[in-house]
């Protein structure tokens, strides 16, 4: 039987415990050649040892600690001391004990070791317990038996090849030819290209672009029904603070009618190819804007174009404070403006009033929505036209339209909303109908004469203007496309 030492060391131990363990190791294994040498195995005279693996064994000193001890000194890891139990349990030593769920080790047990195993008393030989059994077997004169299946034998691994320099691989690659070295994808080349103008355009206009991507979901954030509405005396509340502040405004610029008249007339009596016949006249303390109808002239010397629809007066750059119009303006307005314009509150930015001429239409101008902000733009328009001298008739509950207004023939060349009539010195009838118009009434309105106003609350298809007042205390003029703050309505006594 061939005995031999293993000679791999462990990776943690110096080189000074490696010698003294190499001395150690020769003098164990010199007496374990003569222990060997004297038994009959050594002799081999019977033979039957060739059927014995090659192994690594451990042969147990006197007092070992046990399994994990010895894992720790021959692997360096006790917790491969179940290996060293797997390869050993059950397996007769030369006492004739053998290895136990107790796993108690005998000092000269010879315990077959993974074989990754190194340092003192670690061999490598054929299967000591395979050739005891086999020494037996001889004994006897009967056949071995056969021997468990060993651990697999150590491979040690490769040498790591030394890679070549770089100075060879840059000589390689000057050898080589142009065909020979690796192309880049032109589609690589393309998407850098454009990932790189993506990033900076954005890096040049990175605001404007968020803005745009934050327009829809802002768009989405205010809808109506994303916010929570308010309970209706809260609504009330706001809506009323509202027409207070509308009517501030009014009673703070008491010569805001002055100023309203006199553009009024300045218009009237400009020289243009097409007269402009003002529907709505809008003021503040240092600006005058005009709502005229589509097509009109403008005078050349004073008002200026800002919209289809809207002039502004225009003064001169000199002319600071408030707006003054010509001192022969000013000696007719009075006769020429009276009745003709109504303020009805402001705009939503609570400092421009809005006078609206209401005597240059005729027919029926009905006020919808909510009845409550309905019932006030009647009253309101009812003072307005009653403060500048018309007759003003108010319809009684329970009567019916037609007994405040004759029956004539209708007017069948009544003109469009926006462009009313033509400038008359005779004062129309202004009939005010606190409530809905019935079905009683629709006859009538078809009939209206020439000079009567009837202002009414409700809808209705009939209606020459069709007003729409909101819960929040404006009113929706239509086709003048202004959104009025209504004023509130004059305490009466």
């Amino acid at each position: 039987m061939t005995l031999t030492s293993a000679a791999r060391p462990l990776g943690a131990r110096s080189a000074t415990a490696r010698t003294a363990g190499s001395l150690t190791l020769g003098l164990a294994l010199a007496s374990a050649l003569t222990a060997v040498a004297g038994s009959p195995a050594a002799a081999d005279t019977t033979g039957g040892y060739e059927m014995c693996p090659t192994v690594y064994y451990y042969v147990v000193p006197e007092g070992s600690p046990g399994l994990e001890a010895i894992a720790d000194l021959i692997l360096d890891d006790p917790e491969r001391a179940d290996e060293i139990y797997g390869y050993n349990e059950g397996r007769s030593q030369s006492d004739g004990t053998a290895l136990g769920e107790d796993r108690a080790v005998q000092p000269g047990w010879r315990l077959v070791v993974p074989f990754d195993s190194g340092g003192e008393g670690v061999y490598e030989g054929r299967d000591p317990l395979c050739v005891v059994a086999v020494d037996q077997a001889n004994a006897q004169g009967v056949a071995p038996p056969s021997p468990p299946p060993a651990p697999p034998a150590y491979t040690p691994p490769p040498e790591n090849e030394p890679s070549a320099s770089p100075s060879a691989d840059a000589d390689a690659d000057a050898a080589a030819g142009p065909g020979d070295r690796p192309k880049i994808d032109p589609r690589i080349l393309i998407v850098g290209a454009v990932v790189l103008i993506l990033l900076t355009l954005l890096t040049l206009f990175w605001q404007p672009v968020f803005k745009a991507i934050a327009w829809p979901f802002k768009k989405i954030a205010a809808l109506p029904w994303r916010k929570p509405r308010k309970p209706r005396s809260a609504r009330i509340a706001a809506a009323m603070r509202r027409r207070r502040a509308a009517t501030e405004s009014v009673i703070s610029d008491p010569d805001a009618v002055h100023r309203a008249g006199g553009a009024h007339t300045d218009l009237l009596s400009a020289p243009a190819e097409i007269p402009a016949r003002p529907v709505a006249i809008l003021t503040t303390l240092d600006e005058t804007t005009a709502i005229v109808p589509v097509g009109a002239t403008p005078p050349a010397s004073s008002w200026r174009v800002v919209g289809t629809t809207t002039w502004r007066y225009a003064r001169g750059s000199t002319a600071p404070g408030p707006f003054n119009f010509a001192t022969a303006t000013h000696t007719v307005v009075r006769p020429m403006t009276a009745g003709v314009l109504a303020c009805l509150g402001t705009l939503e930015d609570e400092r421009t009033l809005v006078h609206v001429d209401l005597t240059r239409m005729r027919g029926l101008l009905a006020v919808g929505g909510d009845q409550r902000v309905a019932s006030d733009t009647v009253r309101v328009i009812a003072d307005a036209l009653h403060s500048q001298g018309l007759t003003v008739r108010v319809l009684p509950s329970g009567r019916p339209l037609h007994s405040l207004i004759p029956e004539t023939m209708p007017d069948l060349s009544a003109p469009d909303p926006i462009g009313g009539i033509e400038h008359s010195r005779e004062r129309p009838l202004v009939v005010i109908v606190p409530r809905p118009l019935g079905t009683a009434d629709e006859h009538v309105i078809g009939n209206i004469p020439p000079n009567t106003l009837v202002v009414a609350m409700g809808e209705a298809e009939v209606a020459r203007w069709q007003w729409k007042a909101d819960e929040d205390g404006s009113v929706d003029t239509g086709a003048l496309g202004l959104r009025v703050v209504l004023r509130l309505p004059e305490h009466r006594s």
